[in-house]
């Protein structure tokens, strides 16, 4: 992992940025990383608030990251490299999620590419912001009915917090 680390830590300065992480990461489209989905994941390991880790968020997040390689071919069935609208429908519904086809196809073409369908930054992007979206929603769903009444403002909060 230090090797690895290492090699990732472009300016030796014994973190990683999102810029760094994107040249060390392939998705599925042969492309590197969005620089989106580097610095979401960052943030989600980023204990100084930097926006960058050390070896220790790095060790996490690379385990993280695997896991969700690993979901992503188990949901991509036909091995495109690209999750379809049925895959993701899927995928969603495994985790628990009870998502309407009409909120699939969003997610499926904020998160995708036309024609090809979401390769894995946009898998792993979207099942963190559902997560992280649905983690604010239920903190405010106190009576746990599925409604909330929220400001202006705070849905705002909560979604630029989803973004960190």
């Amino acid at each position: 992992m230090q090797q690895w680390f290492a090699a990732v830590d472009s300016d030796r300065s014994g973190r990683i940025s999102a810029a760094e992480l994107q040249g060390a990461l392939m998705s599925s489209n042969g492309r590197q990383f969005s620089e989106t989905a580097c610095r979401l994941m960052i943030g989600l390991f980023d204990q100084s608030g930097s926006g960058s880790i050390d070896i220790t968020g790095f060790s996490q997040l690379y385990g993280y990251v695997n896991q969700w390689m690993d979901a992503f071919r188990r949901y991509d069935q036909n091995g495109t490299g690209f999750v379809d609208q049925n895959e993701l429908m899927q995928a969603f519904t495994t985790m628990g999620y009870r998502f309407s086809q009409q909120f699939i196809d969003v997610i499926h073409h904020k998160f995708g590419e036309r024609g090809q369908g979401i390769p894995v930054d946009g898998f792993i992007m979207a099942c963190i912001l559902v997560h992280k979206l649905t983690d604010g929603f239920r903190k405010r769903d106190t009576t746990q009915q599925g409604v909330i009444t929220i400001s202006y403002e705070d849905f705002l909060s909560t979604v630029l917090q989803a973004w960190a």
